[in-house]
């Protein structure tokens, strides 16, 4: 029987029979503002404080100081977890855009580096959980479509093989366009849509759309994110409401 990790989201542990399968990749994908990163940072965070399970955050995305800024709102003080030397966070972001980086550590848009950092901070703090947000910003610094999906291909094998269970985070284009470049789906050993619906008041709603080794609901659910945290209801179905 598969070894479980907790995913730090209400009701989602229920809807795959006890959480994420422990050391394997996870795919979540989602439009901008879907809640991708929280969605992470929870996975982060509930390893930390409910598991001791260290994590690392790698930020392609969102300057880090936003990323601590926008967990606070959770009650989640990420600086507090990085003094402790329970969480290590990576600035990919400030190469990306062009800017200098104050922060402990930071990396170039290169995955081989990328894989170098996060070996020796797993080594280092003992990282048992790893967020990567986005594999899409990640690969859209890169040259050429072969290129792209070949070094995804390298980052979802390299992590993978290591002793710690990874989320690689993914921006869709669409809702049924999961695999931006061809790929992504395909790389991991379990995928979770975010979907976020505009209306009067908006809807958010989560699907687990492969799990490998586990039995789950392919039903897509509602979703909710709140000041007390995230909550997937497993027991309910999604009604066409909005305007």
């Amino acid at each position: 029987m598969l070894e479980r990790v907790s995913t730090g989201i209400n009701g989602l542990d229920e809807i795959l029979g006890g959480g994420y399968p422990k050391e394997r990749t996870i795919l979540i994908a989602g439009p901008a503002g879907g809640g991708k990163s929280t969605f992470g940072l929870a996975f982060l965070v509930n390893g930390i404080l409910q598991e001791d399970e260290p994590g690392i955050y790698v930020s392609f995305d969102e300057s880090l100081e936003n990323v601590r800024a926008d967990a606070q709102s959770y009650g989640w003080d990420l600086a507090a977890l990085e003094e402790q030397n329970l969480l290590a966070m990576i600035d990919g972001y400030s190469e990306r855009a062009g800017l200098k980086s104050g922060e402990k550590y930071t990396i170039q848009l290169e995955v081989d580096e990328l894989l170098n950092e996060l070996i020796r901070l797993i080594d280092s703090i003992g990282a048992e959980r790893v967020v990567i947000d986005s594999i899409t910003a990640l690969a859209l610094g890169l040259e050429g479509e072969n290129t792209k999906r070949r070094e995804i291909l390298k980052l979802s094998a390299v992590m993978s093989a290591l002793t710690c269970t990874t989320l690689m985070i993914s921006e869709m284009r669409n809702d049924e366009e999961i695999s931006r470049f061809g790929i992504e789906e395909f790389m991991a050993q379990g995928v979770i849509t975010l979907k976020y619906q505009f209306g009067s008041t908006g809807r958010r709603s989560l699907q687990v759309r492969k799990m490998r080794g586990i039995k789950h609901s392919l039903i897509e659910r509602p979703f909710i994110m709140s000041d007390i945290g995230l909550s997937v209801y497993p027991d309910e179905e999604l009604y066409d409401t909005l305007s």
